[in-house]
C-alpha cells in the first residue's frame, strides 16, 4: 500500500502593513480554486499539504488577508504532480 503524498509550499512574507495571515488554495485544474484549504497567521510562510493522491497534478496559490478580511489577489500558481 502506498502512503498518501505531501507537498510543502513556501512563500515570501507580504510587504503589506496590515497583513493578518495567509490563505492557501488547492485545485486539480489550473485556475479553478474554491474555498481555501488552510489559513495560517502572518508569521507563517510555509504549509505542508497532506493526503495527495498519486497520479494527480495539484495546483496551489496563496493570498494575504488583513484584519478587516480583505484578501489580496492570488499569488503565482505552483503545481506538483504526484507519481
Amino acid at each position: 500500500m502506498v502512503a498518501p503524498a505531501t507537498a510543502t509550499l513556501s512563500w515570501d512574507a507580504s510587504a503589506g502593513l496590515d497583513v493578518a495571515g495567509y490563505k492557501i488554495y488547492q485545485a486539480t485544474v489550473s485556475g479553478t480554486y474554491g474555498a481555501p484549504i488552510a489559513t495560517v497567521p502572518m508569521d507563517v510562510t510555509s504549509y505542508t499539504v497532506a493526503d495527495l493522491e498519486s497520479g494527480t497534478t495539484y495546483f496551489f496559490v496563496v493570498t494575504a488577508y488583513n484584519s478587516d478580511g480583505a484578501e489580496s489577489s492570488f499569488s503565482n500558481e505552483a503545481s506538483t504532480s504526484i507519481l
